[in-house]
């Protein structure tokens, strides 16, 4: 499981794993099945201007982490 927040740490994972940015869009809430039964799930960062801007709250962050949970169960 990795949790990347934001595009640079999205791109920065599939570059690291090999893997084409273009087969994995970045969109915050995303979860992508990786090869070798990893898992990418995708969230804003949570910079201050990414909250004080209301593009990531407090609640969708805490669905990102819900979504993953759910996915691990």
């Amino acid at each position: 499981m990795i949790v990347a927040l934001g595009l640079i740490a999205h791109k920065a994972t599939l570059k690291a794993l090999g893997l084409r940015a273009s087969h994995y869009g970045f969109a915050h809430g995303a979860l992508h099945d990786l090869p070798g039964g990893r898992l990418l799930a995708d969230s804003y960062h949570c910079s201050r201007y990414n909250t004080n801007t209301g593009r990531l709250t407090e609640a969708m962050f805490h669905q990102v982490f819900a979504a993953v949970a759910k996915r691990l169960r």
